[in-house]
């Protein structure tokens, strides 16, 4: 019998066909954690204010991407919606939080359990800035729909759209700047501290 409500096991699947097809960084990164026979565990369903901005994402997506996010439409309403950051950290507001979520799929904590690997996805809306920050697993990113700046220590900026994968060693500073679009990713993670929340540093406001 399925633990988990079917949206969430389309989901799963969009990810590891995308991976498998498309993405050879991220196949050789995690891609068997992504494929591995998981637990499941039937999570509290939550939301946020900034979910409601999601259904716009599907015309920001590429052909490569837009399957994961036609499928996060659908599992959006059975997720368990979090935020790292609260307005006491520097840099995030009232604003800033009304327009910021996140959701593990796969993770210790997830509703597919691994210990192994860390797959998040978060949405930021249209002019947030997400501060300089780090954390001890190593990381991929995979915009999913919209675009950012990525902005990491020892690198010249990149600009990413759909399908743009940006790497990350254990604690690289970096940040992300969506000063002209919203942008829906998905973070791959692997390594100590899957569960960490990410370092900030005092000054991070800008």
């Amino acid at each position: 019998m399925s633990v988990l409500h079917p949206s969430l096991y389309a989901l799963r699947d969009a990810f590891r066909t995308y991976v498998t097809a498309q993405a050879p960084d991220i196949e050789a990164f995690c891609g068997a954690a992504l494929r591995a026979q998981h637990c499941e565990v039937a999570l509290a369903v939550t939301d946020l204010p900034a979910t409601q901005y999601l259904t716009g994402l599907a015309g920001m997506a590429c052909p490569a991407t837009l399957p994961i996010v036609d499928a996060l439409l659908d599992a959006a309403p059975h997720l368990q919606w979090r935020q790292s950051y609260s307005e006491a950290d520097d840099g995030f507001d009232a604003h800033y939080l009304a327009h910021y979520g996140w959701f593990n799929l796969i993770a210790p904590s997830g509703p597919f359990v691994s210990d192994d690997l860390r797959l998040s996805i978060g949405y930021w809306g249209k002019g947030l800035h997400y501060p300089w920050h780090w954390h001890a697993p190593e990381e991929i990113y995979l915009t999913l729909a919209g675009s950012a700046r990525y902005i990491s220590e020892g690198r010249a900026d990149v600009s990413g759209g759909p399908g743009a994968i940006i790497a990350h060693v254990s604690n690289q500073p970096h940040a992300a700047d969506m000063a002209e679009a919203p942008l829906l990713a998905a973070a791959f993670w692997r390594g100590d501290d899957l569960e960490s929340k990410p370092g900030l540093p005092e000054e991070s406001a800008r």
